[in-house]
């Protein structure tokens, strides 16, 4: 290589995963078939460029349902899902709404149901406050999930001796964060229950896996995404 001379290298794969694709074409279509204004509760994806290119077309972004004027118009639920509250809500008002919940989080609902039927207390591994995790959280009554965010968490947590527990994580977490938090959660509690199949969706780890490859090549790692975005900062 040339003196000055600038190289640079391109993750792959990079950009948004199919979920992600599928909530925004989700977001277009239901502004050609219903018309503008189209509401949706909270982004639907983080990322600023495509929320500003929503809003040119037709997209009104709230962050709840009761912050809608025109109980009329569509509703479209984000990607990262919402808790079973808020579609009864919009059932409740007679508003059409439209769920662009990616699937691989709906999976995860789906597991915290069917673990909490079974009997099992659920521990979910995330982030307090981001909205996958409120959704997911909000799919059981909140006596039967508690959030852990860090190994000092799992320290500190209680649970009776006889009681059953599972653990969920949230699809956008640290691979090697999050494993290290796992291992100590089998440790503290052997007979903890796990998903049959990881959480953490194959995007998200491919990504990881992709920087991790190429880091090691560069003197400076550039990150294009949203300060808001757990897939943006676990990549960082």
């Amino acid at each position: 290589m040339r003196k000055n001379e600038l190289k640079i290298y391109l993750a792959s794969p990079r950009g948004f995963c199919a979920g992600v694709d599928r909530a925004i074409e989700i977001v277009k279509k239901s502004i050609d078939k219903f018309g503008p204004p189209v509401y949706v509760r909270h982004e639907i994806v983080h990322n600023k460029h495509v929320v500003e290119s929503l809003k040119k077309i037709g997209a009104i972004f709230v962050e709840e349902i009761s912050e809608i004027k025109d109980k009329s118009r569509p509703v479209i639920f984000s990607a990262h899902g919402v808790p079973k509250k808020v579609p009864k809500e919009a059932e409740e008002l007679n508003m059409k709404y439209v769920d662009a919940t990616c699937p691989l989080v709906s999976k995860v609902h789906r597991e915290a149901e069917n673990m909490y039927k079974s009997g099992y207390h659920i521990i979910l591994i995330g982030h307090k406050g981001h909205p996958e995790v409120i959704g997911t959280m909000g799919q059981i009554p909140e006596n039967g999930i508690t959030l852990i965010e860090t190994i000092e968490d799992v320290e500190k947590i209680i649970f009776k001796k006889y009681e059953k527990l599972a653990f969920i994580t949230q699809t956008t977490l640290s691979v090697d964060d999050t494993k290290e938090i796992i291992e100590c959660l089998k440790k503290r509690f052997p007979k903890i229950n796990e998903p049959k199949k990881e959480d953490i969706c194959y995007a998200t780890t491919n990504r990881q896996a992709a920087v991790k490859k190429i880091a090691k090549l560069c003197d400076m790692f550039f990150v294009i995404g949203s300060r808001n975005s757990s897939n943006s900062k676990k990549v960082s």
